[in-house]
């Protein structure tokens, strides 16, 4: 029972994370930040909370991505605020393109998708998210 309690506790802990890292990712668009600063907080916040090393883990394919994310975030949850964090951050593809970016924007609208198929119940928002990305696929040419 105390494993379990701590497995909880572990998994809220977890979430809670993603919530604040979402958080200030967007504060830091709010006040106009340097994109820099942004991925930097994203890259450095991930490694040291999750030992996640979000720039290796996006050139991966995707089952391999989706496996090692799923290692890490193990909720639909925290899976869903991972997918929110790498949007937020690759949106500037469309005025600095760039590969990782655009691997940041692919990755994303690839979780989603993942969450809306594995998902009982559908998402508006899940929905609308995918539609917003995948027209900014289409406009950069990322496909």
């Amino acid at each position: 029972m105390a494993s379990r309690d701590y497995l909880i506790r572990q998994f809220e802990e977890m979430g809670i994370f993603l919530a604040t890292l979402l958080r200030r990712i967007l504060k830091m668009k709010e006040d106009r930040s340097q994109q820099e600063v942004i991925f930097s907080v994203v890259r450095e916040s991930l490694l040291k909370e999750a030992n996640l090393d979000i720039d290796q883990v996006i050139i991966l394919d995707e089952n391999e991505f989706l496996d090692l994310v799923k290692e890490h975030f193990t909720s639909d949850d925290q899976l869903e605020k991972l997918a929110d964090i790498l949007k937020v951050v690759g949106q500037e593809v469309e005025h600095s393109f760039s590969m990782t970016k655009a691997n940041y924007i692919l990755k994303s609208v690839f979780l989603y998708k993942y969450l809306q198929e594995k998902s009982t119940s559908y998402s508006f928002e899940r929905r609308t998210k995918i539609l917003e990305l995948e027209e900014l696929i289409h406009r950069t040419g990322l496909i």
